[in-house]
């Protein structure tokens, strides 16, 4: 008779041996070496937000990289007074912040749940550390931040040019 296979432990923040394979199959980590995948999964933790929570606002302190596993998330500029105007709309697979790479560490935009969230969360000052202490690491994850900048000021052109386009009379 056959011997009931293990049932795996439940998921736990922090766990790095689940968040490993997790980080692994995030297109952002995508192409890391092994045990650069093992070192960020030690500095990470699982967690779910509800619809309406700010995972980021503007002018705190950026102290976490995020990566959608799951739902949507607005990238927002909310000035006082006015309404939020969406940047971008984030999905699953998709990274959230890029602020905890750069002085003075300040969150650019707000960042808010459309729908429930899974993510993982990287804390930035032990990613920034791990990055001083492994060239090759802070390498790939600066192109890979630097990726995200530039993608996302593209898009902010392109809505732009729309804006002016849609203006004309």
């Amino acid at each position: 008779m056959a011997t009931p296979a293990a049932v795996p432990a439940p998921l736990q923040a922090g766990d790095p041996d689940t968040l490993r394979v997790t980080l692994a199959g995030h297109p952002f980590c995508a192409g890391l070496e092994v045990a650069h995948v093992q070192a960020m999964a030690e500095l990470a933790s699982e967690h779910t937000f509800g619809p309406g929570t700010f995972l980021l606002r503007r002018g705190y302190a950026a102290r976490t990289l995020f990566l959608l596993l799951q739902g949507d998330v607005s990238l927002e500029i909310v000035e006082p007074g006015a309404d939020a105007i969406v940047l971008e709309t984030l999905h699953e697979g998709e990274t959230v912040g890029w602020s905890w790479l750069f002085p003075p560490h300040r969150w650019s935009f707000d960042a808010r749940c459309l729908s429930p969230v899974r993510l993982v969360q990287l804390d930035a000052d032990r990613l920034r550390a791990l990055m001083a202490r492994d060239p090759a690491l802070g390498r790939d994850l600066a192109v890979r931040v630097g990726q995200l900048v530039v993608q996302r000021l593209q898009l902010t052109r392109a809505q732009l040019v729309e804006i002016q386009h849609h203006d004309r009379p």
